[in-house]
């Protein structure tokens, strides 16, 4: 497989919601794509914060290009010159009032590598205390609660808990847990 070769770029939109440039790409093969849209996002991280009774801290929010109510895990953005961990932990206080003891980081996914720069940063969290009321910014309506495991699959099966790249670090994450369970100390080398 050939890298393309960026041979020109025009932004389109780039404010603070948005950062939309159309490039000129040439492929491997030579053949010339004008325009190709590609989207520059920051980072994102997400975190599975499970309690000592095996809960996981869900957030509820209305999605509004999706016109949707979406159950989800708590996450957002990496601000610039921020750490991944430094930013689930951040987002984890501000949606939920939760502070978090143990933070282990167990992987990283792309959310749309052929359109979109980002990736999402995947932490679990354990050790919870409520410390604090949520810090929701302007645009953020959320409720924050506890559910079990059998009930955020429900809410998958039923289309609530619906946002894949949410979907995909859960199960990411409970693959983590099990292992874990078999083979505590490997689980402790993360």
């Amino acid at each position: 497989m050939n890298a393309w070769r960026r041979i020109a770029s025009n932004w389109i939109v780039r404010d603070r919601w948005m950062k939309l440039r159309a490039d000129t790409c040439e492929l491997g093969n030579g053949q010339i794509i004008d325009p190709y849209y590609v989207i520059e996002e920051s980072d994102w991280v997400h975190v599975f914060a499970q309690d000592d009774d095996g809960k996981v801290l869900i957030v509820k929010q209305y999605r509004y290009a999706a016109e949707v109510d979406c159950a989800e895990l708590p996450g957002g953005v990496v601000d610039a010159g921020e750490a991944p961990l430094t930013a689930a932990k951040r987002e984890l206080e501000e949606e939920t009032g939760y502070l978090a003891t143990d933070w282990r980081k167990i992987g990283q996914v792309y959310a749309n590598p052929a359109r979109q720069t980002n990736s999402i940063h995947i932490f679990l969290a354990h050790g919870l205390s409520a410390q604090s009321e949520q810090r929701l910014d302007a645009t953020e309506e959320i409720v924050a609660e506890l559910a079990s495991i059998a009930d955020i699959k429900a809410m998958i099966k039923q289309g609530t808990f619906s946002q894949s790249l949410h979907i995909a670090s859960f199960y990411m994450s409970l693959e983590v847990i099990n292992q874990a369970a078999q083979a505590p100390d490997d689980f402790n080398r993360l």
